[in-house]
């Protein structure tokens, strides 16, 4: 799955933080539908067995060819609090389920609308037992139409358990090992706007209001739309059947197997048993019968063109990389109104947030094209890592995440072999990992989780990019061959069953082994990557010859007091791929490496130069040495000042000489390790002065994910105008060479400009601000509906003009965010609205969130954490979230992705003693902040970590800033 969007105030090309459909590869046609007329409904189901057939390596400590062993290995990270047992019994196993769904939203008021339904579950006896307990939540089960049949056994009672969500079948008998059992039911359940489970959503089509029934079961909602197993290791086969009215359309997972008519203008639609899937897998839609389909509401239908491309060419590419076929004979992917996440991996029918599929050419960006083309390649990457293999459990959800994060940039390249897709992977992935990982409040990538609202907290950056970054370092160090050899028997010996992290060591061990590489103990040093958080900094000084190595744990507040929740049994220390280049050798292919790990926290490793003759090593002070090449491993690295003050020394007169990569490390880990108090703040502001000559995106979008910090910090300093100046002169003529004119550029040209243009905006360059607002002005004035303002830098002209502007230009956005069809365009709206000065404005927008006739619910969290992106909307939004806390708790708390975007979104900025007291006494006054729990610790420690660095940093600033504008 893709987490929910949220908007940037930086550029066009990056308004979302990620992520992320799809075709079976034997025929290339490309069929557009148009959603039901009155409802689709897409129901995704997932289901997984504890312990049913999975494996693990037990104790084989280093992975290689043997016998595969059959025990699950126990956790080596603590378990957390003592809680009941959230997971059900391991007595029964389904089988198989007949599922039929009848959406009932025709008569009387939304609030009323309301489904039926009903259930056989055929069942295996394990172990004997006088209950069949099962998952339901928020179903009223029909008196009298529990039905249990098989053996001598028969239905006695049922009771449910609010708490566990469970529903627990008494029996007049026990069950017997090895017999097959059948469990019927009726239920009714509501119909409600809740973004999970079962859920109703709505469009406009004219003045008619036209209700579509939709689903988002993952991780645990499928218990909302009918009784069932719902674990993700306990898997069964599915006959859904879905009742509708004549006028409407069915999707499922499989083709329709017939259909049967009913009463009046109703007909069912039977499909066809499924593969042996998990129930938040499960979806239902419109119908048709050729292979790749794409829906959208009618009118935008003409958008998902590019996405459709896009999945049809890389599902091709993933057949042939995992060499394994799509197991189905046909794949949907659909647009809905109302998504909370950004996608779902829904086996067959994947559905989409539209600004995650829908790509209209006159009126996207380039950044909205690479969203769509993103999000669809991790969809279908899903297909193989989620849906055809399936994580045990939940605390091995980063086996989904990271892989489908991780193998959508290899689905891009394959379609967009230009965009410089792996370049990106720095700054959008593994920065951002790193990041979010420096906390004493992280998590490891393997973490115990039980309730439904810890399951919810863990899809977050540590799943999806630090289980990304941890992969691309895997494939780095096994070599292509191995890692996909290796990937593709991990899957071929689970395929339709479930996995833990260990089954991967195993395939990659064996792998290794039979590959005669150098390292075949693939567990030994992934678990030191996988089992404890965080990660380190690897310090380099080098001698005569050689190089000294030393790591040790990393955290941008290393006073932060660790909680203890998850100890680390390695003593934090990790299993390093270390790679190194030199000024005399230039050797950035990282085809040397280096190891070193726990057993040692120092090393020393030989360096030569290429004029160096027997016994005459030559002296390499006045040379730079670069370690992590092209920035594969998922570390730090820190030098002494003269080895950073070399590479500043390059990078200020031949920059090109270090890949962009590389460049863009040196930047964030000298601004990283400054903010840790690691490095001098003066090297760290150093590192960004050879900006002026720079021209490629992505080292710029590394350095202003920092100078874009220091600016947070500082917006409430005296400083802040000196650093603001600092920020125009760095800019200004790379802009006046850019200008806005985005015509016929290309999709990195338009990055840029976009990038670029947005800065030079933000930071008063005059040229700049008075385009945007003359832009704005005769897109306002235009007498017929064609904007003229180029989709690549609408963002930047849009915010500006409302920043400078007032109530016209903000009532002006907000029509035509009414009126536009284009998803990419509505988040641009959304975003610009929030850069109003106008406090009012703010405030009032800030209550339209929620009010889903005005802002969708899906765009709630997003719009108020960009409100809180703007220095005058910071309090206001704050205060705003803990006014409305019950309604925000009650709607997005219970297992919504987005509730910790929500928290650390809002608080991202703190950084005083006062802010830090109200998220204490606010975390006090609500001991029960369900999913939002782990974000209000990371806000915590995060606001600390503020302070400090304030206290410590303005100064070196100041003293930094001055001299540089007394000699420049």
């Amino acid at each position: 799955m893709v987490r929910g969007m949220s908007i940037s105030g930086g550029s066009d090309e990056v308004l979302f933080q990620k992520k992320k459909g799809c075709y079976v590869t034997r025929v290339k046609g490309v069929i557009l539908g148009t959603v039901a007329v009155v409802a689709v409904v897409a129901v995704a189901l997932i289901v997984h067995f504890t312990g049913e057939e999975s494996t693990a390596l037990g104790g084989v400590a280093d992975a290689n060819i043997g016998e595969r062993p059959t025990t699950t290995t126990t956790t080596e990270a603590p378990a957390p609090k003592e809680k009941r047992d959230v997971r059900l019994p391991a007595t029964l196993a389904p089988r198989a389920y007949d599922v039929r769904l009848r959406p009932n939203m025709y008569d009387g008021p939304p609030e009323e609308f309301h489904f039926n339904g009903s259930v056989t579950i055929e069942i295996e006896c394990i172990e004997a037992t006088r209950n069949i307990t099962l998952h339901a939540n928020k179903l009223n089960i029909t008196n009298g139409s529990v039905v249990v049949t098989g053996g001598d056994v028969a239905f006695e009672s049922f009771e449910l358990d609010t708490e566990l969500q469970f529903l627990i079948v008494n029996l007049t008998k026990e069950t017997v090992p090895g017999e097959i059992y059948n469990l019927s039911m009726d239920f009714v359940g509501p119909l409600e706007d809740g973004l999970d489970g079962l859920y109703l959503s709505s469009y406009k089509q004219g003045s008619d209001t036209i209700y579509v029934t939709t689903t988002q079961f993952q991780p645990t909602d499928a218990r909302k739309a009918f009784p069932c197993f719902d674990e993700p290791a306990i898997k069964a086969t599915f006959r859904i059947t879905l009742e509708r009215k004549t006028d409407q359309k069915a999707l499922s997972n499989m083709p329709i197997h017939n259909h049967e008519p009913l009463e009046a203008d109703w007909v069912a639609d039977h499909f066809e048993e499924t593969a042996k899937m998990s129930t938040y897998l499960l979806a239902l839609g419109p119908d048709r019968t050729h292979s790749y389909r794409a829906w959208a509401r009618p009118d935008a239908r003409e958008q998902t063109l590019y996405g459709l491309h896009v999945g049809v060419e890389v599902l091709t590419h993933f057949e042939e990389f995992f060499n394994i076929s799509y197991p189905l004979p046909k794949q949907d992917m659909i647009a809905l109104p109302d998504f909370g996440a950004g996608a779902m991996e829904n086996w067959g029918l994947i559905t989409y947030r539209e600004t995650a599929m829908l790509y209209d050419p006159e009126e996207s960006s380039e950044g909205n094209k690479q969203r769509v083309a993103v999000v669809v390649a991790h969809e279908v990457a899903h297909q193989w890592f989620g849906n055809l293999v399936t994580p045990s459990w939940w605390d091995d959800l980063w086996l989904n995440e990271g892989f489908a994060s991780y193998l959508e940039y290899s689905g891009v390249v394959h379609v967009e072999k230009d965009w410089g897709m792996w370049e990106q992977y720095i700054v959008d992935d593994l920065h951002s990992a790193l990041s979010f990982d420096g906390l004493v409040a992280s998590h490891p990538l393997f973490v115990p989780v039980a309730d439904p609202a810890e399951i919810s907290s863990v899809f977050d950056s540590i799943s999806y990019l630090k289980g990304s970054s941890v992969i691309r370092m895997a494939r780095f160090f096994l070599g292509d061959d191995t890692f996909r050899k290796g990937l593709s028997n991990y899957l071929k010996s689970l395929e339709y069953g479930a996995a833990t992290h260990n089954d991967l060591w195993y395939a990659w061990g064996n792998q290794s082994v039979a590959d005669s590489k150098d390292r075949t103990d693939v567990k030994k040093i992934m678990d030191t990557w996988v089992l404890q958080m965080n990660y380190p900094v690897v310090t380099v000084t080098s001698h005569i010859g050689k190089l000294h190595v030393k790591q040790k744990r990393f955290l941008i507040d290393p006073d932060a007091v660790d909680p203890g929740i998850y100890n680390s049994t390695y003593g934090y220390m990790w299993e390093i791929p270390f790679t190194y280049t030199h000024e005399d050798e230039l050797n950035f292919t990282a085809s040397r490496i280096n190891w070193f790990g726990n057993e040692s926290a120092v090393i020393f490793i030989e360096y030569s130069f290429q004029e160096i003759s027997d016994g005459n090593l030559p002296d390499p002070s006045d040379k730079w040495i670069l370690a992590n090449v092209r920035q594969y491993g998922y570390y730090r690295v820190n030098y002494d000042d003269h080895n950073w003050r070399e590479l500043i020394r390059q990078l200020d007169n031949n920059h090109t000489v270090i890949p962009t990569e590389n460049r863009a490390q040196i930047v964030n880990d000298a601004w990283n390790l400054a903010r840790a108090g690691e490095l001098n703040m003066s090297i760290a502001l150093d590192t960004t002065k050879y900006l002026k000559d720079e021209r490629n995106y992505v080292p710029w979008d590394a350095a202003l994910s920092q100078l874009g910090f220091v600016d947070t910090m500082l917006q409430r300093n005296g400083l802040n105008g000196d650093f603001s100046k600092y920020m125009l002169r760095l800019v200004e003529d790379y802009f006046s060479e850019l200008t806005m004119d985005n015509t016929n550029a290309t999709h990195l040209e338009s990055y840029r400009r976009s990038q670029i243009s947005s800065t030079a905006c933000d930071y008063g360059v005059a040229s700049c601000v008075e385009e945007a607002k003359a832009l704005y002005r005769a897109w306002m004035n235009a007498t017929d509906s064609k904007n003229p303002i180029n989709p690549g830098v609408r963002f930047t002209v849009y915010c500006t003009a409302i920043r400078h502007g007032g109530q016209a230009e903000w009532d002006f956005a907000y029509e035509q965010h009414r009126n536009s069809n284009v998803a990419g365009e509505l988040s641009r709206l959304r975003g610009a609205m929030a850069c109003s000065r106008q406090t009012w404005i703010l405030s009032r927008y800030l209550e339209r969130t929620i009010q889903p006739e005005e802002i969708r619910k899906q765009d709630a969290v997003g719009t108020i954490t960009t409100i809180a992106a703007n220095p005058v909307g910071r309090p206001l939004a704050w205060d705003f979230i803990r006014a409305k806390w019950e309604y925000l708790n009650r709607e997005y708390g219970q297992g919504s992705f987005s509730f910790a975007n929500l928290i650390s979104g809002t608080t991202s900025s703190f950084n005083t003693e006062y802010e830090l007291k109200q998220l204490a006494d606010f975390k006090d006054d609500h001991p029960d902040l369900g999913s939002g729990a782990r974000a209000f610790d990371r806000a915590i420690e995060r606001t600390k970590s503020n302070i400090k660095w304030m206290e410590k940093n303005v100064p070196p600033i100041r003293d930094w800033l001055a001299n540089y504008f007394s000699t420049t």
